[in-house]
């Protein structure tokens, strides 16, 4: 019998505004592929995001608030930081990734390069989304669409990267962190600019 896969929640609600029962529709679904390890929020806030409270603190997870002067709907950088330091993890299959407006594509490269599966939680599917090995519709009806037919595809180290991927061209080696440092930096860097 295979082990069950264990997928990470990293959830910007700040940005990517649905109500707790189209959220928790989407880790219904999520749950029928894999087992919830843990959740993290960004953009928790008590008055508006009130609804998500009592999961958050039945369950204690982790929930950051608002980051001052970020605009509704922008990308939370702190997500892609967390995202690629829990991707070196062995025992984290994937990630189920809400996000705001951005390009994610770096982050999605990096993952896979890790060998990790990555769900996106979209309203509508976007030019993210379609780089996924799965997405999952937030709405009340949530529901999967596999991206790629034949799941999860592993970065090939052999293969010339395409060109507007910013995947590694080989598995992040572990040397110190320097490598995969320089590498979240440029990827930080290259999500700024959007």
């Amino acid at each position: 019998m295979a082990a069950t896969k264990k997928y990470v929640v990293l959830a910007d609600i700040e940005s990517v505004r649905v109500p707790f029962t189209a959220f928790a529709a989407a880790l219904e679904e999520l749950s029928r592929i894999g087992e919830i390890a843990g959740c993290k929020f960004y953009g928790y806030s008590a008055k508006r995001t009130k609804d998500y409270g009592e999961f958050i603190q039945e369950n204690s997870y982790d929930a950051l608030s608002a980051l001052p002067r970020k605009r509704k709907g922008k990308l939370d950088l702190r997500q892609v930081i967390d995202a690629a330091r829990l991707a070196q993890f062995p025992n984290i299959d994937g990630f189920f990734l809400i996000y705001g407006n951005g390009d994610i594509t770096p982050l999605i490269a990096y993952l896979k390069a890790y060998g990790k599966d990555v769900v996106a939680g979209v309203v509508e599917p976007d030019k993210n989304s379609v780089l996924c090995n799965k997405v999952i519709t937030l709405d009340g009806n949530a529901s999967i669409q596999k991206v790629l037919d034949n799941g999860y595809k592993k970065v090939d180290a052999a293969a010339p990267a395409p060109k507007k991927a910013a995947a590694p061209k080989a598995a992040p080696q572990n040397n110190g962190g320097d490598d995969d440092m320089k590498q979240v930096m440029a990827m930080l860097s290259k999500l700024m600019e959007d």
